[in-house]
């Protein structure tokens, strides 16, 4: 699973790119099992965006993919496979914003990052830039 020292390092990276974007955000990391382990909530950002970062990190860590693909599959896109509506009933956060983080070396989920406070697009383009900046690092911290 991602260790604490790797979850705050995207934290950081993604409060970074949040910053260079001009985006107020929270930035939330999990590990595997969908527990917090990190989260930064920006100045100015609303409230309840921790919890939907939180949300959003958790079930991209669970249903093991992009929480963009969950949001397609409740609204009937054709690119994310059937309709499950069902999937609303899950409990789960299934909006765009939650990036799984997948360990290179063995190709496991080791955890997820969520980003709320923003344009859902907006917010997994900050996940995405956040977890590729720990997976680019010399001593990725996984």
């Amino acid at each position: 699973t991602i260790t604490l020292a790797g979850a705050r390092q995207i934290v950081e990276a993604g409060v970074k790119e949040a910053e260079k974007q001009g985006f107020k955000v929270t930035v939330a990391v999990c590990d595997a099992g969908g527990h917090l382990l990190a989260l930064h909530r920006m100045d100015g950002v609303m409230p309840v965006s921790a919890e939907v970062a939180a949300g959003k990190a958790r079930s991209a860590a669970l249903f093991a993919r992009e929480t963009k693909i969950l949001e397609g599959s409740v609204n009937g896109e054709k690119s994310a496979g059937a309709e499950r509506s069902a999937l609303l009933s899950s409990g789960h956060v299934l909006m765009e914003g939650g990036v799984p983080i997948i360990d290179p070396a063995h190709g496991r989920i080791v955890g997820a990052c969520g980003v709320s406070g923003v344009k859902p697009n907006e917010d997994a383009a900050v996940a995405k830039a956040a977890v590729e900046a720990l997976l680019k690092a010399p001593a990725a911290r996984l």
